[in-house]
């Protein structure tokens, strides 16, 4: 193995290591990974592995590659982990579904909650986002991504435009960074996946149970959190969720006492209560985030917001 570790001057830390030792690979990565009772099985003479990373305390980027078959449980509790692949195979298994990774489409791996995964000879981007960070620049304390959901065409273009706008300047280690700009370009990044990937738990644990309706029911919520900026209605969802348009309003009424229309709409005003309490006070309309949330009567759309969060629109943006 040969190990290469630099701390700059700006606090980045660079780290690259090379090897063909498997033992040495799985005891590195089970460092920052939890590997739990990994099982590795050669795909060709020699192994090899290798890895870099630059990073800071707020985040880091990564690469990494391991050209063997591996399956092992993995675990992360204090880092939101963005994945994804540039070759070999993965599949990630978590709470009873298994996803395969697609080459260049980015995925949230699980978090604070153990996962299996398999790779064969893998591999990976990854971007590492301190917990506690993105939770401040959220001000949400229990703010978490929901795991392994693509994300919509609006959120990759988001995602990608800060990773190609960003990496290059983030991973020249030989020219130092202010404390300023290291903390807008990890801001940057968390604000990118933010709108790439949706939140854990708001609308998915509301939908209690493990039957196909509920299913269909979760995809509905699914295809509204994804579309609502987009010009849908109740036959979109319906279509999307494998339902009729009254089965669709059945199954709300029934296990969220709710139409679809009370649904979208809640779902816009979240996105724009959101997009407002970030927003740059001098840079952004009310008017404009509540027209890109599909709300064309802005006195409307102002006492609505008002009668849900209890301050008006230009109070949430004020507040930041």
């Amino acid at each position: 193995m040969l190990p290469t570790t630099e701390t700059r001057t700006d606090e980045r830390q660079f780290r690259r290591l090379v090897g063909t030792d498997v033992d040495q690979a799985l005891a590195f990565f089970s460092g920052d990974y939890d590997f739990r009772a990994p099982r590795v099985r050669r795909t060709r003479a020699q192994a090899h592995w290798d890895f870099a990373s630059v990073g800071d305390e707020r985040m880091s980027l990564r690469s990494s590659r391991f050209l063997v078959d591996l399956q092992t449980d993995s675990r992360v509790d204090d880092q939101f982990l963005v994945a994804w692949m540039r070759g070999g195979s993965s599949t990630i298994t978590f709470d009873g579904e298994s996803v395969a990774l697609e080459p260049g489409v980015p995925v949230v791996l699980p978090f604070a909650a153990t996962y299996q995964l398999h790779h064969r000879d893998i591999a990976l981007n990854l971007v590492h986002l301190d917990r506690d960070f993105v939770r401040a620049v959220t001000g949400e304390d229990d703010f978490a991504f929901e795991a392994l959901r693509r994300p919509s065409a609006e959120g990759m273009r988001a995602w990608q435009s800060v990773v190609h706008g960003y990496s290059s300047t983030w991973l020249d280690v030989d020219h130092g960074m202010t404390s300023t700009i290291r903390r807008d370009i990890a801001e940057a990044f968390v604000t990118a996946a933010v709108a790439a990937f949706p939140q854990r738990n708001r609308w998915r644990s509301s939908v209690t149970g493990t039957g196909p309706e509920h299913e269909r029911l979760r995809r509905a919520l699914e295809y509204v959190h994804a579309h609502a900026r987009e010009p849908i209605g109740t036959p979109e969802i319906a279509a999307a969720a494998g339902l009729s348009p009254r089965g669709l309003q059945q199954s709300l009424r029934r296990h969220l006492d709710q139409t679809p229309g009370d649904l979208l709409r809640g779902v816009r005003l979240d996105g724009a209560r959101t997009e407002l309490v970030r927003g740059d006070r001098d840079g952004t309309s009310v008017a404009d985030v509540a027209r890109a949330w599909g709300f064309g009567h802005l006195g409307r759309f102002s006492a609505t917001y008002r009668a849900r969060f209890g301050e008006l629109p230009s109070e949430s943006l004020r507040a930041r």
